[in-house]
C-alpha cells in the first residue's frame, strides 16, 4: 500500500481561513498564505478634540456678572460722594467690555450682524483722520466707546452659554429695570425724598429748561419727571419700558407662582412709571413691541399664551393709567390726551421728528463722509477741545444724527443693516414651532420685540452711544450663543 500523496492544498485552520488570501510563488509550488499588507492611511489622523476651556475667563457666568457691573456703575453715578470720580465710573463700564474682548479666550461663533458692525467701525475709524477731528484724545475715546458697545458680539459668543445663564441675564435686567421704575414712582409719591443727583449736563441747560421737565402732581407739589435709578428727568421711562417687555416674557415662560406674581408686579409698576414719566415716544414704542410679540404668538399658534398676555397687560394698562392720573393729576391726563389729538406721525414730527428731518436735510448733505470724531456726546463733554470756532461741538439728539457724524452715508446704511440682520435671525428663532424644553422660540419672540423697540428708539435718542446699546448687543449675542450651544449639545433632538 503506497503512502498517501501529500496534498498541495492548505489545511483548514479555523474560522479565520475565510479571511485569508493564498498565493502560488512558482508553477507547481504549494499554495501559501499571503501576508496582508497593512493599509496606508490616505489622510492624517484627526487630532484629538480639544478639551473644553476652563477658568474664570471662560465661564459663561461672565455674562450675568458683566450685567451686574453695569448696574453697579449706574447706581454709583447717583451717589453725590462719587461725583469727582464720575468720569472713571463711566469709563469702567465701557473699559470692562474692551478688557473682556481681549481676555476671553477662544474663537466665537459668527453673529449675522458682525460684517455690518465691523464695516461701520472701520469707516468710523477712518473718520479719525477727518479734518473735523480737532481733539485726538476725544476721537480715541469715541472709538473706544464704539468698540466697547459692539464688543459683546465677539467675547460673549466665545462662551458656552446655556439657557439657564441666558435666563439669569434677563432676570437681572428685569429686576434692575423694575427697581428703577419703582423708585420713579416713589419720587412722585414723596417729592424730594428719593431724588438722585441730577446730571451736570442737564443742569447746564438753564432754569427754563429744568422747569419744562417738571409737572404739578394732584397734591399740588411740583416734581421732576421720574428719574428712577438714572440722573435724567424722565429717565425712569426706560426702566418702565423694559420692566413691561421683559416681564411679559417671564409671565409667559414662568411655571412657578412666585415668578408669575413678580412678572405681573413688574408689568404694573412699569406701566405706572411710564405714565408718570409722560414720555409718549417710549409708550408708543412699547405698544409696537407688544404687538410684535403678540404677532409672533399668533404665527406659532400659541393662542393660550396670547390670551394670557393680552389679559394681564390690558388690565394692568387700564388700572395703571387710573392710578397715574390719581397721583399725577391733570398734567398726566392732559399729556396723554394730546397723544390722540393728532395723528401719531404728526405728534412725532412736532417733537423728535424735526431732528430726524434736520439729519437728512441738513447734516447729511453737510457731512456726507462724517464730521470727524470726538465732537459730540460723552467723548466731547469730558475730553473734547472746543476752542476752534471753525469746528464747534455738535449735538446729536437722535441716533441717526450720530451715525451721520460718525461716518456719513456709509455708516447710516451699514449700522441699520446690522440691526436688520439681527432682527431677521431672531425672527427665524421666534417662528420655530418645536419646543425642546428650553423655549428659545419664546425668548426669540421677546428679543425680537426688544430689538424692534431698540430700532424705534434710535429715532428718539442716541441709543447706541450708551450702556443700553451695549446691553442690546450683549443680549442678542447671548441668545445666539445659547442657541448655538444647545444645537451642538442636543444635536440628536433636531
Amino acid at each position: 500500500m503506497s503512502a498517501p500523496r501529500p496534498s498541495s492544498r492548505p489545511q483548514l485552520q479555523g474560522p479565520g481561513v475565510l479571511g485569508r488570501r493564498y498565493v502560488r510563488r512558482a508553477p507547481g509550488a504549494p499554495l501559501e498564505v499571503a501576508t496582508p499588507r497593512q493599509p496606508q492611511p490616505t489622510t492624517k489622523e484627526a487630532p484629538p478634540a480639544a478639551a473644553p476651556r476652563t477658568g474664570f475667563l471662560s465661564s459663561s457666568r461672565l455674562v450675568p456678572l458683566f450685567i451686574g457691573v453695569l448696574v453697579a456703575c449706574q447706581l454709583a453715578l447717583l451717589v453725590e460722594a462719587i461725583a469727582p470720580l464720575r468720569v472713571l465710573v463711566r469709563i469702567l463700564a465701557f473699559g470692562l467690555s474692551l478688557a473682556l474682548l481681549v481676555l476671553v479666550p477662544g474663537r466665537g461663533a459668527r453673529h449675522p450682524a458682525v460684517p455690518f458692525v465691523v464695516g461701520s467701525l472701520v469707516i468710523t475709524t477712518l473718520n479719525f483722520f477727518h479734518p473735523g477731528t480737532v481733539s485726538p484724545m476725544a476721537g480715541v475715546v469715541q472709538l473706544g466707546i464704539q468698540l466697547s458697545i459692539i464688543a459683546p458680539l465677539f467675547w460673549v459668543t466665545r462662551l458656552s452659554i446655556d439657557s439657564r445663564v441666558f435666563r439669569l441675564t434677563l432676570t437681572l435686567l428685569f429686576l434692575f429695570n423694575t427697581a428703577s421704575a419703582s423708585v420713579g414712582v416713589l419720587q412722585v409719591y414723596f417729592p424730594g425724598r428719593f431724588q438722585p443727583a441730577m446730571s451736570a449736563a442737564v443742569q447746564a441747560q438753564g432754569d427754563s429748561y429744568l422747569r419744562s421737565l417738571e409737572f404739578e402732581t394732584a397734591s399740588g407739589a411740583r416734581v421732576f419727571r421720574p428719574m428712577g435709578l438714572t440722573d435724567m428727568p424722565g429717565g425712569a421711562a426706560t426702566g418702565g419700558f423694559y420692566a413691561v417687555l421683559l416681564g411679559s416674557g417671564f409671565l409667559l415662560s414662568s411655571r412657578k407662582g412666585l415668578s408669575r406674581a413678580l412678572s405681573v408686579v413688574g408689568i404694573l409698576v412699569g406701566l405706572l412709571c411710564l405714565y408718570l414719566c409722560q414720555v409718549r415716544a417710549i409708550a408708543l414704542t412699547l405698544g409696537v413691541c407688544l404687538a410684535a410679540m403678540a404677532g409672533m404668538l399668533v404665527l406659532t399658534g400659541r393662542v393660550a399664551r396670547l390670551a394670557k398676555l393680552m389679559a394681564v397687560v390690558g388690565m394692568a394698562s387700564v388700572f395703571a393709567f387710573g392710578w397715574a392720573v390719581a397721583v399725577g393729576g391733570d398734567a398726566v391726563q392732559k399729556r396723554w390726551d394730546s397723544l390722540f389729538e393728532a395723528k401719531p406721525e404728526e405728534v412725532y414730527h412736532s417733537n423728535r421728528g424735526r431732528f430726524l428731518e434736520g439729519t437728512f436735510e441738513y447734516f447729511l448733505p453737510e457731512y456726507p463722509l462724517g464730521a470727524g470724531l470726538g465732537r459730540y456726546g460723552m467723548a466731547n463733554a469730558y475730553f473734547g477741545d472746543n476752542s476752534d470756532p471753525a469746528q464747534p461741538p455738535l449735538w446729536a439728539e437722535i441716533q441717526w444724527t450720530a451715525w451721520v457724524y460718525d461716518g456719513g452715508i456709509v455708516v447710516v446704511v451699514l449700522y441699520p443693516l446690522a440691526l436688520l440682520a439681527t432682527m431677521a435671525w431672531v425672527l427665524q428663532m421666534a417662528r420655530r414651532r418645536e419646543d425642546a424644553g428650553d423655549e428659545f422660540w419664546l425668548w426669540g419672540s421677546v428679543i425680537f420685540a426688544y430689538n424692534l423697540g431698540a430700532l424705534a428708539l434710535t429715532f428718539s435718542y442716541p441709543f447706541f452711544m450708551s450702556q443700553v446699546g451695549m446691553e442690546f448687543w450683549l443680549l442678542n449675542a447671548a441668545l445666539f450663543g445659547a442657541w448655538t450651544h444647545a444645537k451642538t449639545l442636543h444635536a440628536h433632538r433636531r
